[in-house]
C-alpha cells in the first residue's frame, strides 16, 4: 500500500483542520486567562465563549461545563471519593479503565451483546439505594463500540435516587447524542476522541455542582478545578466537537462497508446485532490471535488496534470481550472524519490478502 492507513480514532482522531485553525489563532497569545490586564481578559474571553458554544451544542448551561485534560480526568473528578461520598460507585462491567479504578468489584454485567443488563440492575443492584447512590454506565463501548441505554438507564436511577456518571468520550461525531444525557449527574468528554487536540477534555456537571476540587490552589472552573486554562486546547476542542456533530451519519456507509467485507472474510463482529457507533467494527478473525494481525496489518500499511489503547502490552485479554463472553481476541477498526473510501478499499484488500496467506499457513 503506498501510503498508511489509520484506523484507530477510538484511541485518538487525527486533528480537524477546524481544530487547527482555532488553535493557531490562539498560540501566540502569551497571556493567562485569569490575568487582569487586556490580554489576560481577552484570553479569558476566549475561553467564556467557548464554554458557551459547548453547551449550546450539548443542551446545557455554560456553567454546568468544567474543562479538564481530558476524559481519565473528569472520570476521576466525578467518580472519586469525595465526590460521590461512597468509597467504591457501582459501575458496569465494560467500563473504561479510568471508570473501573474507581468502581466497587461487583459490577452490573452486560449481556452477550455488550448491553448492561438493565433488569439485574434494577432488580439486584439498586433495591438498596444506599448500597449503590453512585453508578457509572458509558454511552458507548471504545472497544465494541457498543451503544448503551443511557435513558432507561438515567430513568431506573431517576425512580430510585441515584447519581449516574456517563463516559461519554467516545460520543461526539459518532452518533447522534441523547438528549437524556443532560439529566446525568455528570458526563465525561475527552477532545481527541472527536478531532480536537490532546490533553484537553470536559465534565458536565448537574446544576453546575457540587464537585469539590482534586487539583487545587487556584480559583479557575469556579473553584472546581484548580490550575492555568488550557486556551488554546479548549477553542480547539469546542471547534473539533462543532463541525463533528453531524459527522458520523457519513461515517456510517463506509463503516458497513468495512464491516460487510470483514464478514465476508469469516470474521465475526461482536456487538452486531445491536446499535454501535458509526464508526467502529470490532471483529475476531477465525485462525488470527488479534496482536498477530493487528502486527500484520501494521506491517502492510494499515494501522488499527487490538482493543482499548490504554491496555496495550497487556498480556490479559479484553475485560470488555470477557464480560461478552466473547471467545479469543478482537481487532477494532475504528474511522475517523478523515477516512476516505479508498482507504476503506485498501485496508479490504490487505485483509484479503492476510486471510488467504493465513488459512493457507495455518
Amino acid at each position: 500500500m503506498a501510503q498508511r492507513v489509520y484506523l484507530d480514532a477510538n484511541a485518538s482522531s487525527p486533528l480537524h483542520p477546524a481544530a487547527r485553525a482555532a488553535m493557531l489563532d490562539v498560540l501566540d497569545l502569551p497571556a493567562n486567562a485569569h490575568s487582569t490586564h487586556r490580554a489576560g481578559q481577552h484570553a479569558f474571553s476566549l475561553v467564556e465563549g467557548a464554554r458557551r458554544r459547548f453547551a449550546d451544542l450539548l443542551g446545557v448551561r455554560p456553567d454546568r461545563v468544567i474543562f479538564t485534560s481530558g476524559a481519565t480526568e473528569s472520570n476521576a473528578l466525578a467518580l472519586a471519593p469525595h465526590t460521590t461520598g461512597v468509597p467504591e460507585p457501582l459501575v458496569s462491567a465494560v467500563e473504561h479503565p479510568s471508570v473501573l479504578a474507581w468502581g466497587a468489584p461487583d459490577r452490573i454485567p452486560v449481556t452477550s451483546d455488550g448491553v448492561v443488563r438493565l433488569d439485574v440492575l434494577a432488580d439486584r443492584y439498586w433495591v438498596d439505594t444506599q448500597r449503590a447512590s453512585t453508578a457509572a454506565v458509558m454511552l458507548a463501548n471504545n472497544e465494541t463500540g457498543v451503544i448503551q441505554p443511557i435513558a432507561e438507564v438515567l430513568r431506573l436511577a431517576r425512580e430510585r435516587g441515584v447519581r449516574v456518571h456517563v463516559d461519554a468520550t467516545q460520543g461526539i461525531g459518532r452518533m447522534t447524542l441523547p438528549p437524556e444525557l443532560a439529566a446525568a449527574a455528570s458526563v465525561a468528554y475527552s477532545a481527541h476522541k472527536f478531532g480536537g487536540p490532546q490533553g484537553v477534555g470536559a465534565l458536565i456537571v448537574a446544576d453546575g455542582g457540587p464537585i469539590p476540587a482534586r487539583a487545587r490552589g487556584g480559583p479557575q472552573e469556579r473553584g472546581r478545578r484548580a490550575g492555568t486554562l488550557n486556551v488554546a486546547g479548549i477553542v480547539g476542542m469546542v471547534a473539533a466537537a462543532e463541525v463533528a456533530k453531524g459527522a458520523w451519519a457519513g461515517l456510517g456507509a463506509l463503516r458497513d462497508r468495512l464491516e460487510a467485507d470483514v464478514v465476508g472474510l469469516g470474521a465475526t463482529v461482536v456487538g452486531g446485532k445491536v446499535d454501535r457507533l458509526a464508526n467502529t467494527v470490532c471483529a475476531v478473525f477465525l485462525g488470527w490471535e488479534a496482536q498477530d494481525l493487528v502486527i500484520a496489518l501494521d506491517l502492510s500499511g494499515v494501522e488499527v488496534s487490538a482493543g482499548a489503547a490504554c491496555a496495550s502490552g497487556s498480556p490479559e485479554r479484553s475485560h470488555v470481550l470477557r464480560a461478552m463472553g466473547v471467545a479469543g481476541s478482537a481487532v477494532r477498526f475504528s474511522l475517523s472524519f478523515a477516512t476516505t473510501e479508498a482507504e476503506v478499499t485498501g485496508t479490504i484488500d490487505v485483509l484479503r490478502t492476510l486471510c488467504r496467506a493465513g488459512t493457507h499457513d495455518r
